[in-house]
């Protein structure tokens, strides 16, 4: 999946994009995913038509109840996503697209609102994820399985042990003046 971003929306950016039964599903400003914008992880929020990053991290500005945020001159589409589960147990696909210019909040439009999986698709998929993991388990405890596994891990060794054999000793790159341990620990080992 890779890295990506979060963002706060407040709901009332989202208010005249959705109907009233998809906003029944939108409790509250709700946090999005993104891999629009930087993908480090990032925390950012719409607030007052603007983009912001926490620039403090997430973790050490709720310890000290303040946050820093800064604006963010982003030109660009900044598109975001989430799943969410209604009442019934259906689970929705959202994504919206914001365009930013030069930071600030220039148009809004809806990309997807559509049912990822029912709740019944949801409990056969539950059902075949319990079956599978119970003749998985069974497997896993058979003379066959862990006699292999043994087997396969001391060939895992003799392949690491074969492979360093293979490595040259005196290779260009280690400093003739760095100790043993240093050689071991290092990429290039010299056995």
């Amino acid at each position: 999946m890779g890295m990506f971003d979060d963002i706060v929306v407040p709901k009332s950016y989202l208010k005249n994009l959705l109907t009233k039964k998809q906003e029944k599903l939108m409790k509250g400003d709700k946090t999005f995913q993104t891999k629009s914008l930087e993908n480090i992880l990032g925390f950012y929020k719409v607030y007052r038509q603007k983009l912001y990053l926490r620039r403090d991290g997430l973790f050490q500005a709720e310890k000290k109840g303040k946050a820093k945020w800064d604006f963010i001159p982003h030109t660009g589409s900044v598109d975001f996503y989430d799943s969410v589960k209604d009442d019934s147990g259906n689970t929705w696909w959202i994504e919206f697209s914001f365009l930013f210019r030069e930071g600030v909040l220039d148009s809004r439009r809806i990309v997807k609102f559509e049912i990822l999986t029912t709740a019944e698709e949801e409990e056969e998929s539950e059902k075949k994820h319990k079956e599978l993991n119970g003749k998985r388990e069974v497997f896993q405890r058979t003379l066959k399985y862990r006699f292999f596994s043994k087997v396969l891990l001391i060939l895992n060794k003799i392949i690491a042990w074969v492979t360093n054999q293979t490595i040259m000793p005196d290779a260009k790159h280690i400093k003739p003046d760095m100790d043993r341990a240093e050689r071991k620990a290092s990429f290039w080992r010299d056995y």
